[in-house]
Formats: C-alpha cells, sequence, structure tokens
C-alpha cells in the first residue's frame, strides 16, 4: 500500500506487516516538448504501484520524490538540481526512518539514471548500519530494449527522452504524452565530454536525446514487464532468505 494514502490505523498495520519500503525517485527536468518534466517521477511512482501488486503487504511505497541530482539539465527551464550530497543524505534519512519501525531494507526505483552516484554512496553508508538499499534503475532490460530500439542511440547509456523512455511513457503514462511534438535530436557531444562535467546546454538546444517518434506503448511494456520480472525475483529471493 502506498503510505501517502494510509490514514493513522492503516499505516500501523502496514508498516508492520511490510519488510521492505519501496521509494520512488525520480526528477524534475526537461524532456523535450512531447514529456513533461515529471516524467521520471511518474514513471517511477506507477512502477512502483506495478511492483507493489507483486510483492502485497510485505512492501510499503513511500511518496514519490520528485527531486534529483540534475546538474547537467540545469540550464535548461524547470530543472531542479539538489546535488548528490542533499540526495544521498535525503535517502538515507529515510531509509533510516524505515528502520525505526522494524523495516531493514529499502528498493529505491531509480529512473533517473545522474542518480547513480548518490544513491551507491547511500547504500554503502547504510550498510555499515544494518541497512540494505537497492538501487533498481530499469534492471534486466537491456536484452529487450535491443530487440525493440529501431533507432541509434544519442550517446551509449544514455536514455532520456528518446525512443526508449517515451515508449516508457507511453506504456505507465500515456495521458502525459504529446507524440504530435514529439522530434529527434542527435547533438554533437564534445570529444572530452566522457572525461569532464560539460553542462548539455553547452552542445543541444533541445534535452531531448535520440529520436523519440518511433515509440510505442507496445515496446514500453514489453521493457516494464522484463524489469519488474527482474525486481520482484530479487525482492523475493531477499525477503525469502531474511525470513
Amino acid at each position: 500500500m502506498n503510505l501517502a494514502n494510509c490514514n493513522e490505523s492503516q499505516a500501523i498495520q502496514t508498516l508492520a506487516k511490510a519488510k521492505v519500503a519501496l521509494l520512488p525517485l525520480g526528477a524534475t527536468e526537461p524532456h523535450g516538448e512531447h514529456l513533461p518534466l515529471g516524467t521520471d517521477t511518474c514513471l517511477a511512482e506507477r512502477f512502483s504501484a506495478q511492483i507493489a501488486e507483486q510483492l502485497k503487504d510485505r512492501c510499503v511505497v513511500l511518496p514519490a520524490l520528485p527531486y534529483s541530482q540534475v546538474w547537467s539539465l540545469k540550464g535548461f527551464a524547470g530543472a531542479i538540481d539538489i546535488g548528490n550530497d542533499l540526495l544521498s543524505e535525503l535517502v538515507t534519512r529515510l531509509a533510516k526512518n524505515m528502520k525505526q519501525y522494524d523495516i531493514h531494507a529499502m528498493a529505491v526505483i531509480n529512473t533517473h539514471f545522474g542518480n547513480f552516484d548518490a544513491l551507491k554512496a547511500a547504500a554503502r553508508q547504510l550498510k555499515q548500519e544494518g541497512i540494505d538499499l537497492f538501487v533498481f534503475s530499469w534492471p534486466g532490460t537491456q536484452y529487450v530494449i535491443n530487440q525493440v530500439r529501431e533507432t541509434q542511440q544519442a550517446r551509449a547509456g544514455y536514455m532520456h527522452a528518446c525512443e526508449i523512455e517515451t515508449s516508457l511513457a507511453l506504456a505507465l503514462m500515456p495521458e502525459q504524452v504529446e507524440m504530435k511534438l514529439a522530434t529527434k535530436n542527435y547533438p554533437q557531444f564534445p570529444e572530452n565530454f566522457s572525461y569532464l562535467p560539460i553542462p548539455w546546454t553547452d552542445f543541444s538546444q533541445t534535452a531531448t536525446l535520440g529520436d523519440p517518434t518511433k515509440a510505442s506503448a507496445d515496446k514500453g511494456e514489453l521493457i516494464i514487464q522484463a524489469s519488474l520480472k527482474t525486481i520482484t525475483q530479487v525482492l523475493n529471493h531477499y525477503l525469502e532468505d531474511a525470513a
């Protein structure tokens, strides 16, 4: 159950049964003209609900976090960056709050790849305090993505407002996607982009990377189901071992 929707009695019951807390983590940042700034947060929230359906009362879903580390895009209108340190501290404190309810594991359902460093730091710190922090960013999907992709990646390792992320949006939040406004964008990345921090505004006029015009809900659903299977398997095995 989503903790935010609980009344006091429901919260007591939900927290007493749960063994893992799900934290949907997104971002507030531009995604071109066809997707809203809250895309990552909405994806995380709705995907977390599907995971919760599989785990039943063994989990509690925390309210989604809409702010994170978006340094690369903060030159674009609407981007809100809280930095790695604050994000890591926030996730750490939330996990410690869950420990007070005898919930010693938290799974971050992360849909913004820029959060990796902060989450890794939080996971290491929490491990030393007897709390397990899982970080899931669409795991188990690479094979499916390779099968459904029709367009070239703008850059290896990047998935932002492209065919793949737009497909996920069409499957999970179709009412917020404006496909008629989707346009492709393949900017020329600087030669030293892999070695120096360079804001995207230095080389691109839009936050879209790649070609979202080939996106479809069917592609998105295939990717979602692959990730759902992976995450539920990992968490089920963890909960079985912890029982």
